[in-house]
């Protein structure tokens, strides 16, 4: 995914140097091909930045719940904690017993220096690559997305219109709002989501 990244980020016009910073202090993997797919579509500064804002927001509850689970923690330990939490390293602590900031900085630290590697390597090796294969990986987001929504969509009916639902409306406001679509399809999507979905099913973790 670092790669795939990276063959967006380079097609956009970013620097080497700037691929990899991004990673470095951004990192947010899905936020990350997002910006760089606006990047490419020329989209403003502050559209790049409030969407990646309302996609990520997600962030602000998997850190809450990670530091609520640590012990002997403290302010700068917190704060590489937060940066580096994503997905894969979120789960993971949540799935083990174990409450020692340490161990989740560890997996969280991993995951993090594998996606700036995986970045540092695209920038390296995209030149040397096919072209067809380089192409390729500008389809490995909508990969991503869609290994994470099948398994919800399969389980629940409810899920599955709401991602028709935002789907067709992003759709529909791409038309009129540009870059701005997403945002405005995400929010209204998660609005309508709160009466849609069961509660049971969100709090069963299936989610």
């Amino acid at each position: 995914m670092g790669i795939g990244y990276a063959a967006i980020a380079i097609k956009a016009g970013m620097s080497p140097l700037e691929t990899v910073a991004m990673s470095v202090f951004v990192y947010a993997g899905a936020g990350q091909f997002i910006a760089a797919s606006m990047v490419l579509s020329s989209a403003s500064i502050m559209a790049i930045v409030l969407t990646n804002f309302v996609v990520n927001l997600r962030y602000f509850v998997m850190s809450t719940c990670v530091l609520n689970q640590v012990e002997d923690s403290n302010l700068p330990l917190n704060i590489l904690a937060a940066h580096t939490t994503v997905d894969e390293s979120f789960a993971m602590f949540s799935l083990s017993q174990d409450s020692s900031i340490w161990v989740y900085l560890g997996i969280a630290i991993i995951a993090w220096l594998s996606w700036i590697f995986g970045a540092a390597i695209g920038v390296v090796v995209l030149d040397l690559l096919p072209v067809i294969v380089t192409n390729s990986f500008n389809i490995s987001l909508y990969a991503l997305f869609v290994a994470i929504l099948v398994p919800a969509v399969k389980e629940n009916r409810q899920v599955a219109a709401l991602v028709v639902i935002t789907a067709v409306l992003n759709i529909i406001l791409s038309q009129f709002l540009g870059n701005w679509a997403l945002i405005v399809s995400t929010l209204v999507g998660a609005a309508v989501g709160m009466y849609i979905v069961d509660d049971e099913y969100v709090l069963s973790g299936d989610a």
